[in-house]
């Protein structure tokens, strides 16, 4: 072969040169001896240096190229020997491999078909080659065959997601897709913004191309500073809220910064302070969840908790909104500048007090018991502030005399322990919150608030150790008639239960009875009285006790005469300790029901046949219940719109999901259960998250081994050792992983992230005591973006996570290796939460 290749060297050079039988019209000059070359005529001398120079030169090159292709081609046969290995392993003969080609910006044309060609050697199809670039127009340029290019950047993430909100509603003013595209590149970097953007064409998409290209000149002029941005695109999503939308979001600056919100007291404390005013009540509450609805839609507060029914039931509010809020609050002066934060969020927006930042709430309560003026406040929110223990008792008495205003009394979690005569005097109240107290049960007998709405009390355990407390129904609650919800109150006579059924705008009720006859027929006399209205249920029957063995009472069997009227639009009932009460609740047809708790009771096979064939149930959750079988089986078309599950303390064994069961299931919980194994996991194509607590999960984990997509896994007070952490990292492609007390063996107090494990990770938190130290090897978690974790654990080999982009302390002192590796790389943001 290289002696070809010289021969065609000698036939290259000597095909410039003339031959000595030709004719020429230069004449025959005899060569100079001395001289290899002609300058003049440019021409090799065959007897010269130069000429056999040259020669050799053109030999080394071929050598070279010939090299280079052989290497080449045993790369590729290599490559080819592998794939066929694996075809015949995976019993793939058809299937052609996906070759993904990251794409130098300073490779030009030339390189890349040499690229091509090589590739061709693998007799892939077009399709099934892949290279990426940051360069758009590269990317057009050498697609093949020619295509638009598929842009995976956060940018073009983005602007697909943009595209497709606003195709459906096109207006006149036919908004260009580049426009859209210009906003978003003037966000890179800052994905909160582009969340931002995104969520407010979501709320409203039809937006004119003259308001586009204003926001994109607004962008411009930011000179590209990430907090200018920040706040622009703030300032247009919030510029786009209804006025007293606005006011409502402006509210929670009160709030510290990162505090966890319930949308219950954030709804009930925007109606007593009037921002979401309307002719009555249900309106102004109804305003008020579509208000909170639309900040978490818009992205100005963060969803936290979402229940099982997908309602977000508490959220928190992000640290440059708050920032932002915090400024426009106090300039409208709807934030009292003087008080702290501490102390805002105890009281109405609006009030008289004289107080400073540095003040306590002591020293409110000592200036109210010393003034004889009536305070004008209508919200006052104690939760959990202790300051009623001992002498300070007098402290809720001149609340009560010397607040008469008030429509809201928050005294979750505190430390009163009776409620005074003087409770009364409060005629605008709307909603006492007593929960989690030591109140007496007879402390509400004698109350008598006509305006009352929401009477909260009492709390549920849900270890089932004991049923939790409640307090006693009011005797004359049937006066209350603008009652709305009853949380954990008791009937202790027969008439209780009857004047409840006359309270027609009871939407909520949660009640415990006592194992009688006579108090269930009353209770479901007045259920069937509240058929029109009733929207959630709760009811507990405490489970008797006989030759000290807890027994759940029967139903008698003449008892479901009592129900003449199903309730019509009930969507959430939680029964605990009454054998077979559900399906007498469930019964007439009702299309509503979206959840189901059932605590303490014993189910089998039938009852779960109930539960599946209500139409859009979406969270069903078992405590403790006694299954007469070791095995519960989901089958097939069963459960068509669930998506939640909790199983909770049961004897169960076994879980079987047969195919087409429960398609829609995306969560289930797992907690102190002795579950050995769930079959069928790998069918339910949206199962998503997997929470597992305090459970031996050595055998229970290899059930979840088939189940790809698996995203997020919670583990609490499992003890995992090392062969169960084997499992997580090999067999399930997580993406979030939360580990909490408990959640490893104490002999596993070190956890090392090898090369090529966890693969997908984008987020880890942690929050474990016995996690004293995770190390991150090169190679491992290369997807890792978010880690969270607290000061019992330290972090080591952090540089090795390529796109590790934020961390998130919750302590007081930041590690030293953290903040070393943090100055070296500074793309990563650190935000310290102290306690």
């Amino acid at each position: 072969m290289i002696n070809e290749a010289k021969e065609d060297v000698f036939r290259e050079l000597r095909a410039g040169k003339p031959d000595k039988n030709q004719e020429t019209c230069e004449p025959d000059v005899p060569p100079d001896k001395n001289q290899g070359t002609d300058e003049h005529a440019g021409v090799l001398d065959p007897n010269g240096e130069a000429y056999f120079t040259e020669i050799e030169q053109k030999i080394d090159e071929i050598k070279q190229e010939f090299k280079k292709q052989l290497k080449i081609k045993g790369i590729v046969d290599k490559i080819k020997h592998r794939l066929i290995e694996y075809k015949i392993k995976h019993a793939l003969p058809n299937e052609c491999p996906l070759i993904i080609l990251k794409f130098d910006d300073m490779m030009d044309g030339l390189e890349w078909e040499e690229f091509r060609k090589a590739l061709s050697l693998l007799e892939c199809s077009a399709d099934a080659l892949i290279f990426t670039t940051e360069n758009i127009e590269q990317a057009r340029r050498y697609s093949y065959p020619p295509r638009e290019p598929i842009d995976y950047s956060l940018a073009g993430l983005y602007h697909r997601t943009v595209l497709e909100l606003t195709s459906k509603h096109k207006n006149e003013d036919n908004c260009s897709p580049q426009i859209f595209r210009d906003i978003l590149e003037e966000c890179e970097e800052n994905e909160f913004c582009m969340k931002i953007f995104t969520r407010a064409l979501y709320a409203n998409p039809k937006r004119s191309n003259k308001e586009l290209s204003k926001l994109h000149s607004t962008l411009q002029d930011s000179q590209k500073s990430s907090d200018a941005i920040a706040k622009k695109m703030f300032m247009y999503s919030y510029n786009d809220l209804p006025k007293e939308y606005k006011s409502c979001l402006l509210y929670l600056a009160i709030f510290p910064k990162g505090e966890r919100i319930r949308r219950s007291t954030l709804v009930g404390r925007w109606v007593a302070e009037g921002l979401t005013l309307k002719e009555d009540w249900p309106s102004s509450v109804r305003q008020a969840n579509r208000c909170f609805d639309a900040l978490i839609r818009r992205y100005l507060v963060c969803p936290l908790d979402i229940g099982g029914t997908g309602k977000v039931k508490s959220c928190v509010v992000h640290d440059p909104v708050h920032g932002f809020i915090t400024k426009i609050a106090r300039k409208q002066h709807i934030v009292e500048t003087r008080l702290s934060h501490h102390l805002a969020r105890h009281f109405s927006i609006f009030n008289d007090l004289r107080l400073r930042s540095s003040d306590g709430i002591h020293t409110f309560f000592q200036s109210l018991s010393r003034s004889s003026r009536v305070s004008v406040l209508k919200v006052l929110d104690l939760e959990g502030c202790q300051c009623f223990g001992g002498k300070n008792q007098r402290y809720l008495k001149d609340i009560c005399s010397k607040m008469l205003l008030l429509k809201y009394l928050g005294l979750k979690g505190t430390d009163i322990t009776q409620l005074p005569s003087e409770i009364n005097c409060l005629r605008e109240l709307e909603v006492l919150d007593i929960r989690e107290t030591m109140v007496p049960a007879n402390a509400t007998v004698d109350v008598l608030l006509l305006k009352l709405k929401r009477l909260l009390a009492g709390h549920i355990d849900p270890s089932l150790r004991n049923f939790g407390t409640s307090v006693h129904i009011p005797h004359r609650i049937d006066k209350m008639v603008n009652i709305e919800v009853l949380s954990n109150v008791k009937a202790q006579r027969r008439d209780d239960l009857e004047d409840i059924g006359k309270l027609w705008q009871l939407r909520k009720l949660g009640v415990v009875i006592d194992d009688k006859k006579s108090h269930l027929g009353n209770l479901l006399k007045a259920i069937s009285d509240l058929h029109e209205c009733l929207r959630s249920l709760s009811i507990t029957i405490p489970a008797t006790t006989l030759n000290g063995t807890l027994s759940s009472p029967e139903l008698p069997d003449d008892i479901g005469s009592r129900i003449e009227h199903h309730p019509k639009i009930l969507e959430s009932l939680s029964i605990r300790g009454a054998r077979h009460l559900f399906p007498l609740l469930t019964r007439g047809g009702n299309n509503k029901l979206a959840k189901v708790t059932l605590s303490g009771t014993p189910l089998n096979q039938d009852d779960l046949k109930v539960l599946a064939k209500l139409p859009k149930l979406q969270c069903v959750k078992l405590r403790h219940i006694s299954c007469t079988e070791s095995v519960l089986i989901f089958e097939q078309a069963d459960f068509e719109c669930l998506k939640y599950l909790l199983i909770e303390g049961s004897n169960l064994t076994n879980i079987t999901f047969e195919d087409g069961a429960a398609c829609e299931l995306e969560k289930m919980v797992l907690s102190s259960t002795g579950i050995e194994s769930i079959s069928g996991v790998d069918k339910l194509p949206n199962f998503e998250e997997l929470e597992l607590n305090n459970n031996s999960c050595g055998r229970l984990l290899s059930s979840f081994h088939n189940a790809k997509q698996i995203a997020k896994l919670t583990l609490r007070g499992t003890l995992l050792k090392q062969d169960d952490l084997q499992i997580i990292t090999k067999e399930l492609n997580i993406r979030c992983l939360v580990l909490l007390d408990k959640s490893l063996d104490v002999s596993q107090n070190q956890i090392t992230f090898e090369k090529e494990e966890f693969i997908w990770l984008n987020l880890l938190m942690v929050d474990c005591s016995a996690i004293t130290k995770i190390d991150f090897n090169n190679g491992s978690a290369p997807r890792l973006e978010k880690i969270v974790w607290s000061h019992f654990t330290s972090l080591s080999g952090i540089d090795n996570l390529p796109r590790l982009k934020e961390l998130e302390f919750n302590g007081k002192v930041v590690p030293k290796e953290v903040k070393e590796a943090i100055e070296n790389n500074k793309r990563i943001n650190l935000k310290c939460n102290e306690p």
